[in-house]
Order: C-alpha cells, then structure tokens, then sequence
C-alpha cells in the first residue's frame, strides 16, 4: 500500500469511527485506561505521556518489534530527523529508561561500534496497558475484526509485537498523529497534554451536560487530578482561548467551544484508526 492510499485509509476510518454509536464511550474508556495508570505515577507519566517523549517511546519500540537486530542509533537518528527530540534530550531519555529499568542495552555482537536494546518485562507489561486503551475500544466498535479480541490473550510482547511492527509502517511513513491532525499539536506537546485535554472534553460532554459549558472542575482541581502546576493548566486554557477553543469567564469557570470538541473527537478518531492500521498491516506482514 502506497503512503497516499494508507493516508486515505486512516481518514476513512477515523470518519467512520466518529459516527460509531460507540464512540464517545470509547473514547471514556480510553481516558480512563490511561487514568487508572497514570494515577499510580503521575510525576512520571505526565512526562511520559507527552508528545515528544511518547513518541520516542514507540519509535524504539517500532524498531525493536520490526527489526532482526534493533539498533540505538537507527532510533536516535530517525527520531532527531522527524523532530521529536534533540540527540542530547535523546541521551537523557535513554539513560532514564535505563536507570527505572525499562530498556537493557548492550553492545551489538555483530559490530562492537553499535548497541542494541531490549525493552525489560516492566516496560512492556506498562505499555501493553496504556495500548488497551486503544486495543480494548477496537474490540467493542470493531467485533467483526476478531484480532482485537484474540489480543487479550496474547502475552505483553506479543501484544506489542503485533502492534508495534505495523505501527512502525505508518512512522516510517511519516503517518504518526502530528501529521495526520497537525492542529492537535498545541495540546499534546505539554507535560500531560494528552490528559488534559481530554479532561477538559469529558468534562464537557459528561452526563448532564448540554455539551458547549465546562463548570465542573476548576483549574486547581485539575491540576491536583493530572498533578501538574496551576500555571500549567491556565497557560493551556490560554492558548486554547486565543486560538477560538475557549472562552474564559473566571478563574474556575470555562466555556469550551465546539472547535475544541471537534477537535478532541478528529484526535480521538484518528488514534483508533492508526490503532486499527497498525494490527491490519502487522497482520498483513505476518501472512
């Protein structure tokens, strides 16, 4: 399948995914997924959650399930061409995931000059987490599709495998959410962005709500649940009020504009279907 075509085939669903009966359950599901985690380690998830350091998470984690013989280098190489990091932020990251334990990275056997990694068992028991809260919503708008089902019975590297070797095809791409949906790139390039944001529009569109006022939650509130600062949520809201996401009434109250729903649901939409596209290709690969 040629860029242009996957590209087209990633709309396509994620246009079908916003009219799913199901979606906006799926999409509180997946919050919720992702709370339930990051709750246990906010200080670390807030960071690991955001934009530039997720990825750099699924580009390892790409090259690890794709390729034979997974090189540090390749991903640092790949991941300062598409932006996400510096090398030196690289280096930083690397060493982090080395000091909490979740990758292992040793000296390539074939070429002393390279080394090769291997995510630990805790890395990919966490991260097989977090991608339920994309898998498990698949399995409820997608039944026909039997994979994401079978998924829940597959080991955590063999769930990542599965993912991640397809998911590796929309990177190398250049298919990854901030090309798909460049707009969305404000909220999630902050520490907790993606949480945030999606607080915000399950405050929104709860239970009785009319879907257009945000009053249930003050900026405080928020930070406490995402642990991140006062500052930080207020910056955001800013942002979002100049950019027409937001209209701002008081320190605690917040309007939220249709813009930014819309937003939210395209970002939401086009997550699950590069969730779909990933499983497919993998698939696809393996026969």
């Amino acid at each position: 399948m040629c860029v242009r075509s996957l590209k087209l085939a990633i709309d396509h669903s994620a246009q079908a995914f916003e009219r799913h009966v199901d979606f906006e359950s799926s999409i509180r599901a997946h919050y919720a997924v992702l709370l339930d985690n990051y709750s246990k380690r906010p200080f670390f998830y807030k960071s690991a959650l955001k934009y530039s350091r997720l990825m750099v998470s699924f580009a390892l984690l790409s090259e690890y399930f794709s390729k034979p013989m997974p090189l540090l280098c390749e991903v640092k190489a790949f991941c300062v061409a598409q932006g996400f990091c510096s090398r030196n932020s690289l280096e930083s990251i690397f060493l982090l995931f080395r000091a909490l334990g979740f990758m292992h990275v040793r000296v390539n056997p074939e070429d002393s000059r390279f080394r090769t990694f291997t995510p630990s068992t805790q890395a990919c028991r966490e991260v097989r987490v977090m991608m339920t809260s994309i898998t498990d919503p698949l399995a409820v708008m997608c039944p026909e599709r039997a994979v994401f089902t079978q998924l829940r019975e597959l080991d955590d590297r063999a769930f990542l495998a599965l993912y991640f070797k397809g998911y590796a095809t929309l990177l190398n791409n250049k298919l990854a959410i901030d090309v798909l949906l460049p707009e969305c790139y404000w909220l999630v390039k902050r520490d907790g962005g993606h949480m945030l944001m999606l607080a915000i529009y399950n405050d929104a569109c709860g239970q009785g709500s009319n879907g257009a006022s945000f009053r249930s939650s003050s900026y405080l509130a928020l930070a406490q649940q995402l642990s991140v600062s006062k500052t930080h949520v207020i910056r955001l809201v800013q942002e979002g009020a100049d950019k027409g996401y937001f209209k701002i009434h008081s320190k605690t109250q917040l309007e939220v504009l249709p813009p930014f729903i819309s937003l939210v649901r395209r970002f939401m939409a086009f997550t699950f279907a590069s969730g779909l596209h990933s499983v497919e290709l993998s698939q696809t690969h393996n026969s």
